[in-house]
């Protein structure tokens, strides 16, 4: 898993493992130290992002909010690569 933490924003980039394994990190993470989460899923991985996100909806509802989502695409190795980076927040 990749994942990165600046101070309370904890960073989840998408790659081939289950997506059971991210939503538990994800959850973990949002009931411990980090107040917002940010999902990253690019190319064929965006699909992912939105159903992580949605899992993560269904299991804490009202406890959670989306608080930004951002599409676009990078530049990899002289080929554009589209991505979605969706923000999730902790309610207080």
């Amino acid at each position: 898993m990749s994942a990165q933490t600046k101070g309370n924003v904890k960073t989840i980039l998408l790659g081939s493992k289950p997506l059971k394994d991210y939503l538990v990190e994800a959850i973990v993470s949002l009931n411990r130290e980090a107040d917002v989460i940010e999902i990253i899923g690019r190319g064929r991985n965006i699909y992912r992002a939105v159903n992580l996100c949605n899992a993560i909806s269904s299991r804490l509802g009202d406890r959670i909010s989306v608080k930004d989502v951002e599409i676009g695409s990078l530049l990899v190795k002289n080929r554009r690569v589209s991505y979605i980076k969706i923000a999730i927040q902790r309610m207080s």
